[in-house]
């Protein structure tokens, strides 16, 4: 996998991704070509898409979904408006070759994976993926469809279909598109996925490698270390989500300024030109209207010569619109008006209205109010909005003049107002969908460069720092090796800062191993110095034939036998354990203050001398107290002067020197006091000679609970074979 981190271009997208999207985009087109020149209703311009994003991942994916409806659009206009759409189809493919698919590898695993049951389970997931592809193309592609274009589709399959759902079902036209665009799509879809994974399975492992993580900036992490790449983020927001938020509000908010400054725009744009066209119309209305013969169409109506013949040329004017609703010609009376012509039309909504009868007087609507002085004066007016019991209209006024220039009747011509918020409606739609593929677009490209320039660097860095830091880590050549495997390669910052981090653990590394190394040869002089002066004590009692060495391995085998039962759990740390075996040799330092007289007397001991005996316990914490104080923090002298002042304390609380009893004895000390009094009944002295082990074991047994801690005396007993090797190995020497 090296090879592929050995190109150094610093670019987002590899070669071997750009190959892939260009064949994708090749295999869109060739088949979006070919179903064209059929006539078909399909498209399958998805198979591309579908590969791309299997392959290479989601931005391969969406590259290939835009740019195949972008070329697509030179052939059919419409094609770029559903660009979205097939990036959307890139989205769910994404999810589906991505995580659900490990998910389902996952599960099938834990279920046996049988052939036979991972073929269906392969089948009804493929099955799955393709009926949510159809709802997308079918279900939001047939909505927006209708939506933009207020039609079906002309397709002969799809109007065969239609017609069949009309006449089956009684289906209203919307239902029938919808109902005629998902099986359509359905089809479409089966093909499209039927023919992605054929095209899938036939590329090589090397190759689909070599594009799955061509994208990275560094080794790909393990599924295990990417897990604990993203662990300890709770409650905190990561670096990514940071950047991407900004990055995307900012898009966002630009796209929302951008669109409604180009809606508002093209809405002004309408109004304008809906204004003229009413205005236009008018016009040339009132230049058809013989002013000397208006009183005469009032009058007599359809039998007036000449009345009918200029009707007629009224009704060519208004035809000659689409957007023109009405046009009709009054002659202001009063408080309303008669009606000179009047046309019959149909509103945008589809309701007929038949014009009124010519000599009808018709009263002023409460929206025409406001201009009603102007109408009597005969003046122009300016295009009004008016709204009354027909609808929301721009409406233009035109004076028909006599010669003598006085105003006899106007020409008034009618746009709904709603079909100026159909076209703005249009409009926004469009570029609503054309901005949002470049949004998409544009948002991948970030969170892809986010996230393998920044946040996988990162996070891989910061896995490997922990490793350095963590239990069972620690900053060795080991460590140093994977994290400089990883090879960070992001050309910025990123890099600089790891290039940095592995200096800074490579020389860690060194002076951890050099202070290491020191760390082991002042370790060892210490246990030497302490056998030393064990020996040196030892060396004056004549009997004790490698009792330090012998209780040394007794106190070793007690406290690994407390730390099995679950004993002093609290208490019994790796440190506690280490600091008490290492002063374990310690505890009769106090020794080298009693005479030779005493400490080698071959008989009983009377009271004055055996007070004087009982003296090595003070003497000993006395000793190590003097070294405690002459060594900063916390260190191991201080269990071995535990173990020195208290190893002769009893259970019951009637031992010596302070008559403690009860867990008050320090742990160390009631460790001691089993494995010093075993030894001192195992071994031959000047004054008895050995017991045999049994008796030297029961009698140990019989001081539990008075003389010792139970438990200690308990792991003991539970470890007489150790114990026996132990006596025996040191008896040979």
């Amino acid at each position: 996998m090296k090879s592929i981190f050995e190109h150094k271009k610093n670019t987002i997208i590899h070669p071997a991704v750009d190959l892939l999207i260009v064949a994708a985009l090749l295999l869109n087109l060739i088949h979006f070509t070919a179903v064209r020149l059929t006539d078909l209703p399909f498209y399958i311009d998805t198979v591309g898409t579908i590969v791309a994003t299997a392959l290479g991942g989601i931005v391969p994916g969406l590259v290939t979904a835009f740019l195949t409806n972008t070329v697509n659009s030179f052939m059919d206009g419409k094609s770029i408006f559903y660009a979205p759409l097939n990036m959307l189809i890139a989205l769910v493919a994404a999810g589906f070759f991505g995580d659900f698919a490990s998910y389902r590898k996952m599960k099938r695993r834990e279920a046996g994976g049988e052939k036979k049951g991972k073929l269906a389970g392969e089948i009804l997931d493929y099955g799955l993926f393709t009926v949510v592809l159809s709802l997308i193309g079918g279900g939001i592609g047939g909505a927006i469809t209708w939506f933009l274009y207020a039609a079906p589709s002309t397709a002969p399959v799809s109007v065969a279909i239609s017609e069949w759902l009309s006449g089956t079902f009684g289906t209203g036209v919307i239902g029938c598109h919808m109902l005629t665009t998902l099986v359509t799509d359905l089809l479409d879809k089966l093909v499209s996925v039927a023919l992605s994974v054929m095209i899938i399975r036939t590329v090589p492992r090397k190759l689909k490698d070599l594009v799955r993580f061509s994208a990275w900036r560094q080794k790909p992490l393990s599924y295990e270390e990417g897990r604990l790449a993203g662990k300890g983020l709770t409650g905190r927001v990561p670096i990514g989500v940071r950047i991407n938020t900004i990055l995307i509000f900012s898009i966002v908010l630009v796209t929302a300024v951008m669109l409604g400054f180009s809606v508002s725009s093209f809405r002004d744009s309408i109004r304008e030109s809906l204004s003229k066209t009413a205005e236009q119309v008018a016009y040339l209305a009132a230049g058809e209207i013989d002013p000397a013969k208006v009183d005469a169409y009032i009058k007599n109506g359809y039998s007036e010569p000449g009345y009918n013949e200029t009707r007629n040329r009224l009704s060519n004017i208004k035809n000659s619109s689409s957007d023109i609703t009405f046009l009709y010609v009054y002659k202001i009376e009063g408080d309303g008006c008669r009606v000179v012509f009047d046309l019959d039309s149909v509103s945008e909504n589809g309701l007929y209205v038949s014009g009124d009868q010519p000599g009808e007087f018709v009263k002023f609507e409460d929206a025409s109010l406001p201009y009603l002085s102007d109408l009597r004066e005969g003046k122009k007016l300016p295009v009004v909005r008016l709204t009354d019991q027909y609808g929301d209209y721009l409406a233009s006024y035109q004076p028909v003049l006599d010669a003598n220039g006085r105003c006899v009747c106007y020409a008034v011509s009618n746009v709904e107002y709603k079909l100026a918020n159909a076209l703005v409606e249009r409009y926004f739609g469009r570029v609503l969908l054309l901005f949002s593929g470049f949004l998409i677009l544009i948002v991948a490209f970030s969170i892809l460069t986010t996230k393998y320039h920044i946040v996988m660097p990162i996070r891989s860095m910061t896995v490997y720092a922990n490793e350095l830091t963590g239990p069972g880590g620690g900053a060795n050549e080991k460590n140093l090796k994977k994290i400089e495997e990883l090879d960070i390669r992001t050309g910025d910052e990123t890099e600089q800062l790891y290039r940095s981090f592995c200096k800074l653990t490579g020389d860690t590394v060194y002076q951890l191993n050099e202070n290491h190394n020191k760390s082991d040869a002042i370790s060892k002089m210490q246990n030497a110095l302490i056998i030393t002066m064990a020996d040196m004590v030892e060396s004056r009692d004549s009997d004790t034939g490698a009792h330090v060495l012998k209780t040394t391995e007794y106190v070793h085998i007690i406290l690994q036998g407390l730390k099995r039962n679950g004993y002093y759990s609290e208490k019994l740390t790796d440190k506690f354990i280490r600091d008490v075996e290492m002063s374990a040799p310690l505890h009769d330092v106090g020794k080298i203050n009693i005479p030779d007289a005493i400490l080698n007397k071959p008989g009983k001991l009377t009271d004055e001398e055996f007070a004087i005996m009982k003296t090595h316990t003070t003497a000993g914490k006395k000793i190590l107290e003097n070294a405690i104080s002459s060594m900063e923090g916390d260190n191991y002298l201080k269990e071995a002067r535990n173990m020195a002042a208290y190893h002769h304390e009893r259970w019951d609380g009637k031992g010596y020197p302070e008559g403690l009893h009860g867990e008050v004895i320090p742990l160390s000390a009631r460790v001691m006091a089993v494995a010093d009094v075993f030894d001192a009944l195992s071994s031959p002295r000047v004054y008895k000679p050995a017991f045999p082990f049994d008796k030297a074991v029961q009698m140990i047994r019989d001081g539990a609970g008075t003389q010792f801690d139970p438990k200690c005396t308990e792991v003991f007993l539970e470890s007489l074979p150790e114990v026996r090797k132990t006596l025996r190995k040191y008896q040979e020497l």
